[in-house]
Order: C-alpha cells, then structure tokens, then sequence
C-alpha cells in the first residue's frame, strides 16, 4: 500500500472514531424515579454535538415504564419529563433528532402493562440531577 493511501485510511479511521460520541460518566442518582413506575435500566450523558455557545448536555434515559392508571395511556417522548429541582425547570423528552437521540414511536400502553422506553433530553450541561416522570 503506498503512502498516501496509508495515510489516507488512517485519517479516514481517525475521523470516524473522532465522530463517535462518548457518554460521560453521571453521579449516582444523577436521574432519579418512581419505583413504582419506572426501573431505570441505564443513564447517558453526552456533550452536545452541535457545540456552540448554548452549554447543554444530552442525556438519554432507557428504562422500564409501567402503566398504573386504570386507563391505557399515550406513550411518546414529549409524555416523558425530567424535573428538575435545582434549575426549578422542566425537560420534555426528544425523539431523533441527533446521533444520541433515540427515536420512539407514538403507542399507546394497557393498564397494568410495562415497555421499555429510551428518550433523549437536551439539558443545560449544569444540571447536576433530576427526577424522570410521565406527563399526560
């Protein structure tokens, strides 16, 4: 293989390794929950891609929620929501969109019934820690 091919591959693999984000650790009980609901399966916390002067953060919940309501209940990132106590603010969940962030599609959930979910969030990079919830 000649040199300039060489260097190409390596610079082509360097790129593409740069491009893979990397989830930074996050503090216990960095995202907190309702047990009765929710059993948290992990919590990832990405530098936002897009850079710029906004300073935010994704973090990408996946977990088990379960449906107590005596009625099904509409699932979709937007009914899910990290509050946060510290920011006093609130963060819909996102679908698609970037790299890091898991799309999900509109279904609806039984009574009683559980799925697992993954919902990204676009937060301030401050945000020490919050609590996942469902919204109706």
């Amino acid at each position: 293989m000649s040199r300039s091919r060489l260097a190409l591959v390596v610079a082509v693999c360097v790129a593409v390794a740069a491009c893979q984000l990397q989830s930074s650790p996050v503090p216990p009980n960095f995202i907190t929950t309702d047990p009765a609901a929710f059993t948290l399966a992990s919590v990832d916390r990405y530098n936002d891609p897009n850079g710029g002067a906004t300073d935010s953060a994704i973090v990408v919940v996946k977990a088990t929620y379960t449906n107590h309501e005596a009625n099904p209940e509409p699932i979709s990132p937007e009914h899910f929501v990290l509050l946060d106590p510290n920011l006093m603010t609130e963060y819909y969940g996102l679908s698609g969109g970037g790299i890091t962030i898991p799309s999900m599609p509109q279904t609806r959930l039984d009574p009683g019934k559980s799925m697992e979910i993954s919902v990204g969030f676009r937060v301030p990079a401050a945000m020490s820690g919050a609590r996942l919830a469902y919204h109706e």
